[in-house]
């Protein structure tokens, strides 16, 4: 972010990366489950297949309150079944 700061409340598009194991429906499922434990509704949701099909990105778009909340949802996904990470 070169030294700039985050003014909340904030909205922003939140990737997730995950090796491709599990049905896309469950992938869904599991993100959504951290983001309802935060109380963040996602919306436009989109997911992209790699080009060797080894792994599947998730982009949604969030409403996040505060840094803490922010802080909370990256420990959350960072716990997902098969999670590279997120960005």
């Amino acid at each position: 972010m070169n030294g700039e700061t985050l003014e909340f409340p904030l909205s922003f598009t939140i990737k997730v990366f995950v090796e491709n194991v599990l049905t896309d429906k469950e992938n869904k499922k599991n993100i959504e489950a951290v983001l309802l434990s935060e109380n963040i509704k996602g919306s436009g949701w989109s997911s992209k297949l790699s080009k060797e099909g080894k792994y599947l990105s998730y982009s949604v778009e969030v409403d996040i309150e505060d840094k803490k909340q922010m802080d909370r949802l990256y420990g959350k996904l960072k716990d997902i079944p098969y999670i590279k990470y997120a960005i």
